[in-house]
């Protein structure tokens, strides 16, 4: 995409300022030149400044969806809405494909810079309503001041960079330059580079925590999560190695792995005189993917037990995206007699319209609403009206993150169907549930 775009010689105008704004053409990749102003201005006596490294998430989609010239159009917009709130001694340049390099004079204070990257948030926002563009605003900012995070030009430019890649990473709209997130961001690349070896060298592992009936006491199956304990950095918590998976594409991969495993491992499950049930959680890329039907019904042809059945959990987040699509994927899996759990329930975008339209059997509440219910009435009032909610559609409720017998005893009054939780147990290994399932 090599072009040329108009761009200011400044950058939000955080204080107030009415002077006119020069425009400039500058190159597109003049990241070079942006650079040696950087190092001009250090040099002067006294110097203090900041730089911004804006990473506009988006561009891409334009470009894919609408073409070059859409691209092209939008980041004219971005530059013109950054030209409205400019201050004379500032600097805005585009150094990258889908990013900005801004220079802010004798700003380092933390407020203000604050201030400057919310100020682009809502610019950014700005250029995509007035584009009417369909996709998700996000801009990624990394911010760094001279002389407190760096000594020179080259390294404050950098740490901004790495600044805005750790935002990106945390979902975060901007940070600070801080040793801390570099160190977060380079345990994420590690990460990345040890995950496909982990799965081709069976360094994951399944572990099993037992889900009950309320009424009986009795096991009714397991809930399967995955497990990664990484040499250099010893357990990788699954909400930190799962979005790795999804961002460099392997996370079909993983969903392969977890569902064989899990089926095979249930396979050998003592036999309880009733039936057991194996849940998986599906993560909304693996959901999206029309080979998804194929995978899981080639899966039970190999592995699957006639004393166990299969449980996927999708979480309310992964429902709404392309929910039409999703909702005939599931009335498709459905069919193979799979069974379909709404999981974390409560805590993303609730509807009536799931107890009408999606294929579900189970439903799931959020361990934050179990937990809150013993001190919060509101928390129980929510509790029971979900429970009473679903038992109308014919969904089998589940209470998670069950810690307390008092808790257990509450749910039964509500007549809740199943809990899962520490309560109850721990999740195992695949032998010691194993062990665990004969006692029971």
């Amino acid at each position: 995409m090599a072009l040329n775009l108009v761009y200011t010689t400044s950058i939000p105008k955080i204080f107030s300022c009415s002077n006119p704004v020069q425009i400039q053409e500058l190159n597109l990749t003049d990241a070079a030149a942006y650079e040696r102003e950087v190092q001009r201005r250090l040099a002067e006596p006294g110097a203090q400044l900041s730089v911004f490294v804006v990473d506009m998430g988006g561009i891409s989609k334009i470009f894919a969806r609408s073409g070059q010239e859409a691209a092209t159009s939008f980041l004219k917009v971005v530059a013109r809405l950054l030209v409205r709130v400019c201050r004379q001694d500032d600097k805005v340049c585009r150094i990258g494909d889908s990013a900005f390099g801004i220079i802010l004079q004798d700003v380092t204070s933390p407020v203000l810079l604050q201030l400057a990257a919310e100020k682009i948030n809502r610019l950014y926002s700005a250029a995509i309503s007035e584009m009417d563009v369909s996709f998700q605003a996000k801009v990624c900012i990394g911010i760094a001041s001279y002389p407190d995070h760096a000594n020179d030009a080259k390294e404050l430019l950098h740490n901004a960079r790495l600044a805005a890649e750790a935002a990106d990473s945390k979902g975060e709209p901007y940070l600070f330059y801080s040793p801390e997130s570099v160190a977060t961001l380079s345990m994420k690349w590690d990460i990345q580079a040890d995950l496909a070896s982990a799965i081709e060298s069976n360094a994951l592992a399944l572990f099993y925590q037992p889900k009950v009936s309320i009424a009986t006491g009795r096991v009714i199956g397991a809930e399967a999560l995955l497990r990664w304990d990484n040499g250099e950095y010893g357990p990788v918590p699954p909400d930190v190695f799962i979005p790795v998976a999804c961002d460099i594409g392997m996370i079909n991969e993983l969903s392969q792995y977890v569902l064989t495993t899990a089926l095979r491992n249930a396979a050998e499950w003592p036999k309880t005189g009733e039936r057991q049930s194996i849940s998986i959680n599906l993560e909304s890329e693996t959901l999206q993917d029309t080979e998804v039907d194929e995978i899981i019904s080639s899966s039970l042809s190999i592995w699957g037990s006639d004393h166990i059945d299969l449980l996927l959990e999708i979480t309310e987040s992964a429902l709404v995206a392309d929910s039409k699509s999703n909702f005939r994927r599931l009335q498709s899996l459905r069919s193979m007699g799979v069974g379909i759990s709404i999981d974390d329930f409560g805590t993303g975008y609730s509807s009536l319209s799931y107890f009408t339209n999606i294929p579900a059997t189970e439903l799931k509440i959020d361990k934050s609403f179990i937990n809150d219910m013993l001190e919060c009435g509101r928390s129980r009032s929510l509790v029971e009206t979900i429970i009473n909610l679903a038992h109308r559609f014919d969904l089998v409720v589940v209470a998670e993150g069950v810690e307390h017998p008092e808790e257990l005893s509450v749910l039964a009054e509500m007549n809740c169907d199943v809990a899962q939780g520490f309560h109850i147990a721990e999740a195992m290994s695949h032998d010691d549930y194993c062990h665990w399932l004969k006692k029971q």
